[in-house]
């Protein structure tokens, strides 16, 4: 039977290749072909994509630069940005035409090409974050709590129960304990605020346990802060590092042969772990540990040591130089040189930005203790109760009184309500335990005041005054001209006048003020901004011990003279304080002392240990924020150039502490 010459039983032409090809409808024309992009045409699409990668690095540029990044900084971030922006940048761009056949025979090559696009576009992405990863940028998580507060490890955020003011926990044993190390559950800390002992129960165990104002559910752990990590920062050879920055490293030892970080440090499992540290001494300086202050000796009058000649003929040459006996800590002749009184030695001033990373807290008046509630037991008190009025123990008010009305800060602790105490060097992160972190304190001499200032009418003074040894130091407001006058007041003296500046408090307003004695150097702040640049250094402290009038009764205080102002947001803050110990490394109580004994104060200003490290060519004195909790330079020496990974930039998570590592 003959088939049937429907076309629907004819068959489809088939190509070359053995696909089906689509006949083309008669009568319908064919489609145009598209001509060739132009050479003109690939060099204005090329043109663009240049121009808008640009354009994000501008822009990045600027961005960076206005919230204060340094320079070489702003470069590395900006090439960065710019690099990720190419992944996303051709998406936006207009499309150059391709070249179509008029009778395409298939689909399949189409499908071809996408497939290919996007292997292409992986194999480029996987390739450009490798070479990002090497050579630009690369990501950490903080294990430990060696740089708190300034970066966490391994932590717990506990709200108090009694102040609410909410602050970390070093967890760091419970979630990643060293090698051999045992596990050590965090079941209870302290606020570093009101000094409320705190005990943390698992949330399937809150029946078990008492019902006191202490116990609280365990809030769980959170892993370290991730920080981005600028490798581009020091891989040019006239990149050299700063003081003070945050750098990255590998340990230089030799891994299982070496001692002391095999077990705990800087190995794990005899793999190098990247440490995180700030960057303290520079190549061929000394540098001293003393009062929790930091001092250099340029490496001009540095003392010369043979350390070079001879490891040139030792096994390991000089990559041993890093190591801790090559550091000469205490060498006498340096130790009778930092003591002489016009000793050549001079004290490391941080940048104010430093300063503010720096700073560990010693009250918040915004958090007061629901359970410490009469007046005479509050921290900030009217030393002439109607000079300063308050309802609630957070506002003051002075309304125009003639003479000069003090609000005064003293330390009072619980356990001690009766009578003040000093300022130590206490920190709520150390306090993981029933008593860690509350013995083998430090007193802390250098503090910092901040506050907001309410001015309902123009006129009268307003003063910040931070007391030291003898010493008050005070930034006085004029209210009127807005100009702001800093003074020293030495028991026995005319005041001195260290300097003067305009200022923004000088009408009706609110404003936000900041005042520091830090590293010998007077800084303030007006609604964030710098009066004096980096401040205004004053001559030596001739008593360095504390005294009963100043330090003890009144180190923080306010004053108002015939002005009608309102103050709120009181906060005070020490200075991080650099320990030393008798072998070197983190350690507590550079001087056993009782805070609560005037009588025990004078050998606090004639015994305090010196700490002298000096720094080998090549190499670099690390050390930890935390140092009372830190395995530092101090325990194991020195870290050559050739290990830095590079300087930490910011932390990118977790997202409430985002923001510039400083």
């Amino acid at each position: 039977m003959p088939e049937n010459p429907s076309p629907f039983n004819q068959p489809f032409p088939v190509n070359q290749a053995g696909a089906h090809a689509t006949a083309p409808v008669p009568g319908t024309p064919a489609p145009p072909v598209r001509p060739h992009p132009s050479m003109l045409a690939h060099l204005q699409h090329l043109g663009l994509y240049v121009l808008a990668l640009a354009g994000v690095w501008v822009a990045t540029f600027l961005v960076l630069y206005l919230l204060r990044f340094d320079y070489r900084n702003n470069l590395g971030f900006s090439t960065v940005a710019a690099l990720l922006a190419s992944f996303f940048v051709r998406s936006f761009l207009p499309r150059l035409e391709k070249h179509e056949p008029a009778h395409p025979s298939t689909h399949a090559p189409v499908a071809a090409d996408s497939t290919r696009e996007v292997v292409e576009t992986v194999v480029f992405v996987v390739v450009l974050v490798l070479l990002l990863r090497s050579f630009a940028a690369e990501a950490f998580v903080i294990p430990t709590g060696s740089m708190a507060e300034t970066l966490y490890g391994y932590q717990k955020e506990v709200r108090c129960p009694s102040c609410q003011y909410v602050f970390p926990v070093n967890c760091s044993q419970e979630v990643d304990p060293t090698d051999r190390a045992q596990r050590e559950y965090v079941s209870h800390c302290t606020c570093p605020n009101c000094l409320q002992p705190v005990q943390l129960v698992p949330p399937n165990r809150l029946s078990e346990a008492p019902t006191n104002l202490g116990t609280i559910p365990d809030p769980g752990w959170q892993s370290g802060d991730r920080v981005l990590v600028g490798k581009f920062a020091y891989d040019l050879p006239s990149r050299d590092p700063d003081r003070l920055d945050v750098v990255v490293f590998k340990y230089p030892g030799d891994g299982p042969s070496e001692p002391f970080p095999t077990v705990s440090g800087p190995y794990r499992r005899h793999v190098a772990i990247n440490y995180i540290k700030r960057l303290i001494g520079l190549p061929g300086e000394t540098i001293a540990i003393h009062r929790g202050k930091l001092w250099r000796l340029s490496p001009e009058q540095s003392p010369r040591y043979d350390d070079l000649e001879k490891a040139a003929t030792e096994p390991g040459g000089l990559v041993t130089l890093w190591r801790k006996e090559h550091m000469h800590r205490n060498d006498p002749a340096v130790l009778e040189l930092f003591q002489k009184p016009d000793s050549p030695f001079t004290i490391i001033r941080k940048k104010p930005e430093n300063l503010l990373s720096m700073r560990r807290l010693v009250f918040d008046n915004e958090h007061q203790p629901r359970d410490i509630t009469a007046p005479q037991q509050r921290r900030w008190q009217a030393e002439n109760p109607t000079g300063w009025t308050t309802s609630d123990g957070k506002t003051f008010q002075t309304a125009g009184s003639e003479s000069l009305e003090w609000l005064r800060y003293q330390h009072l602790l619980r356990g001690h309500l009766d009578r003040p105490q000093l300022i130590t060097d206490f920190m709520g992160y150390n306090s993981a335990g029933r008593d860690a972190g509350l013995v083998g304190v430090n007193w802390a001499s250098d503090l910092l005041i901040e506050c907001q200032l309410q001015v309902e009418r123009p006129g009268g003074q307003f003063l910040l005054e931070l007391s030291r040894g003898n010493d008050r130091f005070q930034a006085v407001f004029d209210l009127t001209s807005g100009e702001c006058t800093l003074l020293r007041l030495t028991n026995g003296k005319e005041p001195q006048e260290l300097g003067k500046a305009p200022s923004p408090v000088k009408k009706a307003g609110t404003f936000a003020l900041r005042f520091a004695n830090v590293d010998d150097r007077l800084t303030v702040w007006g609604n964030d901004k710098l009066l004096f640049g980096d401040g205004v250094e004053y001559g030596p402290v001739f008593n360095l011990a504390p005294t009963v009038e100043n330090d003890l009764n009144r180190p923080a205080r306010l004053g108002a003279q015939r002005a009608y102002v309102r103050v709120n947001k009181l906060r005070l803050y020490r200075d991080t304080y650099y320990t030393t110990s008798a072998d070197g490394g983190p350690g507590g109580a550079d001087l056993d002392f009782n805070p609560l004994d005037p009588a025990d104060w004078p050998k606090l200003g004639t015994n305090m240990p010196v700490s002298t490290y000096y720094v080998q060519p090549g190499h670099y004195l690390c050390l930890g924020d935390n140092s009372p909790a830190s395995s530092d330079g101090r325990s194991w020496g020195l870290v050559p150039k050739r290990l830095l990974l590079g300087r930490a930039l910011l932390v990118y998570y977790p997202f409430t502490r985002a923001g510039r590592i400083r």
